[in-house]
């Protein structure tokens, strides 16, 4: 009968242990994984931008994508299918890669600009001095500039519209000219509107960028 040496026992014998051994810790980091994904909850679809998705833009298939992720990391009202998108207006931007929600989209009755439009404001486009400086979902105070010969103001500038969110740009006209500069579509409060038609008739207009931080709704 084959003797094997002592040596040779005990290193057969440390192989086996740490067989053992690391059958136990694999053992135990897959029930550890098992919990985890557990904890997690089930996988789910989620709906996600494939690029920014600005304020007002209407949706189309190449928007949207699906990724697998776990119930338990998904925002509240995170949508889980594409299908019945294409058109929807989004009311509340989403950068690239993010989870869309029900809250993102305005409803599916509205189709246009009146789709990021809440209750108690009104959509106005203003020829400005200075549209470059706008961006769309920037906030900016809306300022006017009076000469001395309109009507009884003296010269005076003011500011007609606080925190206004800027709905669209564009470039026609002539720059620097008020009334038939380049302008920007504005949301402000139904009690701005006559304020800023004023300002558009009779003054200058400037818009000045506002912090986000005291942008409405922050504070």
């Amino acid at each position: 009968m084959l003797r094997r040496s002592p040596r040779a026992v005990a290193l057969w014998g440390a192989a086996l242990a740490v067989g053992l051994i690391t059958a136990v810790v694999v053992a135990s980091d897959l029930a550890a994984i098992h919990r985890r994904a557990a904890d997690l909850g089930p996988v789910r679809q989620a709906v996600v931008a494939t690029r920014d998705l600005e304020l007002g833009r209407r949706l189309d298939a190449r928007d949207l994508a699906t990724r697998p992720v776990h119930a338990s990391q998904l925002p509240a009202g995170a949508l889980t299918a594409v299908d019945g998108l294409d058109g929807r207006v989004v009311a509340v931007p989403v950068l690239r890669g993010g989870f869309v929600t029900d809250r993102n989209l305005a409803s599916r009755r509205r189709t246009g600009l009146d789709g990021v439009l809440p209750p108690g404001t009104r959509a106005v486009h203003v020829a400005v001095t200075n549209a470059d400086v706008a961006r769309v979902g920037a906030t900016v105070d809306v300022v006017a500039s009076y000469s001395d010969q309109s009507d009884d103001r003296g010269g005076s500038t003011v500011v007609v519209a606080a925190g206004a969110l800027v709905l669209g740009t564009d470039t026609g006209g002539s720059r620097g000219t008020g009334r038939d500069g380049a302008g920007v579509t504005l949301l402000v409060d139904i009690g701005e509107v006559l304020d800023v038609a004023d300002a558009q008739a009779n003054g200058v207009v400037t818009i000045a960028l506002v912090p986000p931080e005291e942008a409405r709704g922050d504070g």
